[in-house]
């Protein structure tokens, strides 16, 4: 059987690139990349069929190199597959069921798999648009076993049975490296070494309402780690295919939220030797760090901690997570920041505007105190973004119970307000963010000028992404 395993259409109707993060959320970035994430969910899946199934497996990612909705029917008429495999989120869904409807009428006999957040959240949608089987959740044990039954055997997680067990990670084969490999995705924002993206823990115990990966993915809290021994041998096996590679980019959910594996991690890294070797930076949680567990990253290399804090309002918090306390503990996040800053590890926040309970006055203070922390060394950098209900998730549901979704709005938190909160209309959402923007810009401006080295401007350690921007239809795919 010849399986193609595929990313979204790359385009926007009005032809902007696309940030491609589907476990979190994709934005539209004009006409080049700002950020390119490994596909990771479809990584993995490729090299679980191609080792478990005797299947003609590629993958190939269309997203990456800015395929529009004509090129991407032609492509799949040209290879031929037998089963399609595709990751959906919401920013491209209307597009993509484009393209299953064409695929229908030139491919008929093409079994077509649809996964990800926007089927996982309208299964049914997504059928009656061409698609013949739906993944729900996390999806790669689920297709798997599905494919290598031949897609005829029910196998929980494939549509209308529920979802599957969560997958064991430590149980997965290193993610795929062939058809497409980790090197080229190597645009991460606000990173400051050349770096990669790797894997070591899936799952946050927090639930934030907007949160796509932890409502639609995996449907429940969670959390689960890899062996120190195994996130060590693909370090070193990344090292070997990269001879260029100055670091890892920990690109989880809630990579310190266990601290005992973080220890262990720790300590892995130094006897290793690869504190000596590489920079790594994680995405995380502050809740769980103290002065024991930070000094251990520092000594281990670990120069940047990004911290998804949403808001410094703890009524706004409060109201995001059902565990809220996690989130909101205003005393313990500036007591994280003190030992940062001593020990200089370096911290990302991660913040949005028009989140539920959140209003124009509260946004703007947020937004003023991280100002405030930054020029007082606490924190180097943030990211912004409206907060933005997903289908699939807790946010989404409320907002269209409640009536405030926005008619033909879109799903981009990077360009426009989604929905009229009460009393926090999209237009003040907006202006909030517009007003943020200009604050993190200056921000970056200043990092720069003192000499920060962010290696999303290493144009030779970019030079794949930047190879895509005049890229014609049919070239550079691999």
């Amino acid at each position: 059987m010849n399986v193609l395993i595929m990313t979204p259409v790359g385009r926007t109707a009005d032809g902007a690139q696309i940030d491609y993060f589907p476990q979190r959320w994709s934005g539209r970035s004009g006409a080049y990349k700002v950020t390119t994430f490994y596909p990771f969910s479809l990584g993995y899946l490729s090299a679980c069929l191609k080792q478990r199934t005797p299947c003609a497996v590629r993958l190939v990612d269309a997203n990456y190199y800015g395929v529009d909705v004509d090129e991407y029917v032609e492509l799949v008429v040209d290879l031929r597959p037998e089963v399609l495999v595709v990751e959906i989120d919401a920013i491209i869904f209307e597009r993509q069921l484009e393209v299953f409807r064409r695929l229908r009428q030139r491919l008929p006999h093409l079994c077509i798999i649809a996964c990800g957040p926007s089927p996982s959240a309208e299964p049914q949608r997504t059928l009656q648009h061409g698609a013949d089987f739906v993944a729900i959740g996390e999806f790669e044990e689920s297709i798997t076993r599905f494919i290598a039954g031949g897609c005829r055997t029910p196998v929980p997680g494939i549509y209308p049975l529920p979802r599957a067990e969560l997958v064991d990670i430590e149980a997965l084969p290193l993610p795929e490296d062939e058809d497409i490999q980790r090197r080229d995705y190597c645009r991460l924002y606000g990173s400051e070494y050349r770096e990669v993206e790797l894997w070591a823990t899936r799952g946050c115990p927090v639930m934030c309402n907007f949160c796509v990966v932890t409502n639609v993915y995996y449907g429940r809290a969670n959390f689960r780690t890899r062996s120190v021994e195994s996130v060590i041998a693909e370090i070193r096996y990344l090292q070997a295919r990269i001879p260029q590679l100055e670091g890892i980019f920990f690109n989880e959910e809630a990579h310190n939220f266990n601290r005992r594996y973080v220890h262990a991690l720790c300590r892995g890294l130094i006897d290793a030797g690869l504190h000596r070797e590489l920079r790594f930076n994680c995405m995380g949680n502050y809740d769980t760090l103290d002065a024991e567990t930070l000094e251990l990253m520092r000594a281990a290399g670990y120069y940047k901690v990004r911290m998804g804090l949403e808001s410094l309002e703890a009524d706004v918090m409060k109201q995001i997570s059902k565990s809220g306390r996690l989130k909101a503990d205003q005393r313990k996040l500036v007591e994280v920041l003190r030992l940062c800053r001593e020990l200089g590890i370096k911290v990302y926040a991660t913040l949005s505007v028009g989140t539920i309970g959140a209003s124009y006055q509260q946004d703007l203070r947020s937004l003023e105190a991280v100002r405030a922390l930054h020029d007082e060394g606490y924190i180097q950098e943030f990211s912004l973004s409206i907060n933005t209900p997903l289908p699939g998730t807790p946010f989404h549901a409320r907002a269209e119970r409640e009536g405030w979704l926005r008619a033909g709005a879109g799903f981009d938190g990077a360009y426009g307000a989604v929905l009229d909160l009460p009393g926090y209309p999209a237009a003040d959402i907006e202006r909030a963010f517009a007003y943020g923007t200009q604050l993190r810009e200056a921000i970056n401006r200043d990092n720069l000028a003192r000499g920060v080295r962010y290696s999303s401007y290493d144009r030779d350690w970019c030079a794949p992404v930047y190879a895509t921007t005049g890229r014609r239809p049919g070239e550079g795919l691999r």
